[in-house]
């Protein structure tokens, strides 16, 4: 196999380019390595992420992978503090089975794409998807509101971005429409989007109202920014309005100790009282539902929210464990959580496994090569 090289604008061609049979591959693919992850015995192979840290505020972090067909490790820059408004920046090398180098590719888009998809994942099952509420103005939010707009844009009415920006959150919008040109799709062209911005509003309680109002029409809400507090209030969903509606809420944004997204309380609510949640496997008295989670040990250590809800792991729930389940369960169980998935209260938090770039990193290679994108040499 030859070597391969994937730029910043070769992988940005590539997932623009992605239509519904591209997409359903990928996430074959992530599911596959979200199974062996939780069933397969995978994760105990899978070193922990490094981050290291200089003097002026500049983190690295290191993140190795490992599969029975190859082997990884990504390279993350996190600017210091003062670099404000930087991007991420990063690279990912992967290599066979056998150590040998097959190709390089150069992470910034790819890592927000992978971390959407494994959003789109569950989102994809929801019967409801008319008000989606976007948490966040950067790579993430494109590429979650982008897969599922070509998963699920017909469907789609409103679009409500909530940033501190109103000018960066227009940018947003500016480079859906744009995708939706050079991809050749028009899955954004009939959705109203709205921005709620903190900047403009008149006052810090009237930004509230705006963001109240957008999350309890919500169908769906995707929270990817690093925040150090929760975005929204448990209250607005626990309170009898809230209630009303059952929503999918994904939170990717948070991924450290000091970060929060999701309001601790709305966890603790979710997993020990009835608000339309679930807990797969348990019998119908049991109250409280469970938090879906890409791996329960990564959260346990990184996730702010779920380690100040105190949260035990019997109220994890990993999305290799409910991938088997969907494959492996007894039609009983597969018809609740198919019901659940489609219309019940479903959170999933997600910090990222370097296990996911390695799967789709080593298929998007493959869909570079039969397209001839990026650059190659016969040997490296």
């Amino acid at each position: 196999m030859d070597f391969s090289v994937l730029s910043d604008r070769n992988v940005k061609s590539l997932l623009t380019s992605f239509g519904k049979s591209e997409i359903s591959s990928m996430t074959n693919t992530l599911e596959a390595a979200f199974s062996s992850y939780s069933v397969d015995n995978e994760s105990k192979y899978q070193p922990h992420r490094q981050a290291v840290a200089r003097p002026n505020g500049q983190i690295t972090l290191f993140m190795p992978a490992t599969l029975s067909n190859g082997v990884s490790v990504k390279i993350v820059g996190v600017p210091p503090p003062k670099s404000s408004g930087s991007p991420l920046r990063g690279v990912l090398v992967l290599c066979d089975e056998q150590g040998k180098c097959i190709g390089i590719v150069n992470s910034e888009e790819f890592t927000a794409f992978r971390t959407a998809l494994a959003s789109v994942l569950l989102y994809r099952y929801r019967t409801r998807t008319e008000h989606i509420v976007m948490f966040g103005a950067g790579k993430q939010a494109l590429w979650h509101l982008r897969l599922a707009l070509v998963l699920r844009g017909s469907d789609v009415q409103t679009v409500t971005i909530v940033n501190r920006s109103a000018k960066r959150a227009q940018q947003l919008i500016d480079r859906l429409h744009q995708m939706d040109e050079e991809g050749d799709f028009e899955a954004a062209a009939h959705i109203k989007f709205t921005i709620i911005d903190s900047e403009s509003s008149s006052t810090p309680s009237a930004f509230q109202d705006s963001t109240r109002s957008a999350i309890e029409q919500a169908d769906v809400i995707f929270c990817t920014t690093p925040s150090k507090k929760p975005v929204f209030p448990a209250e607005w969903l626990i309170s009898e309005k809230g209630r009303r509606k059952t929503r999918y809420i994904s939170a990717i944004g948070s991924y450290k100790l000091d970060m929060q997204e999701i309001d601790p309380d709305l966890l603790r609510a979710i997993t020990t009282t009835d608000l339309g949640s679930y807990s797969p496997g348990l019998d119908s008295n049991h109250h409280g539902g469970v938090i879906l989670v890409d791996s329960r040990e990564a959260c346990a250590l990184e996730a702010g929210e779920i380690v100040d809800a105190n949260l035990s792991t019997d109220k994890m729930f990993e999305l290799g464990e409910l991938v088997n389940l969907q494959k492996m369960g007894d039609q009983k169980i597969k018809n609740e959580l198919d019901e659940w998935l489609a219309s019940g209260l479903v959170v999933y938090k997600g910090v990222g496994l370097g296990i996911m770039d390695l799967a789709l990193g080593k298929l998007l290679l493959d869909l570079a090569r039969e397209r001839d994108i990026g650059s190659r040499l016969d040997e490296f």
